[in-house]
């Protein structure tokens, strides 16, 4: 009899980041929940939305959307999604880092 892998839950939250555009960057944390080995972090747009290896998202200044893709290890045989949505303005201001 052939036995499935035993299914393992896990999740990320929020599933969207909403916010208007600032002067001031954004840093919105990720939330890992369940069997999560090592997760990996990536943005599909990192000028609207990027993503360190902690999980911590940051976005604000440009408007515009972005997928953020939470890997649940390096092998990346699970995947999750978070939506990013900055509206407004762009913000033009002199002296940021890039």
């Amino acid at each position: 009899m052939n036995q499935q892998p035993a299914t393992t839950y896990w999740d990320v939250f929020p599933k969207l980041i909403r916010v208007s555009t600032s002067d001031q960057l954004q840093s919105i944390p990720l939330s890992l929940r369940g069997d999560v080995e090592a997760p990996l972090f990536f943005s599909s747009n990192t000028m609207i939305a990027d993503v360190d290896e902690a999980g911590v998202v940051t976005c604000g200044m440009q408007p515009g959307a972005a997928v953020l893709i939470v890997g649940r290890s390096d092998a990346f045989d699970s995947i999750r999604y978070v939506q990013v949505e900055v509206y407004g303005a762009p913000v033009i201001s002199e002296g940021l880092p890039t």
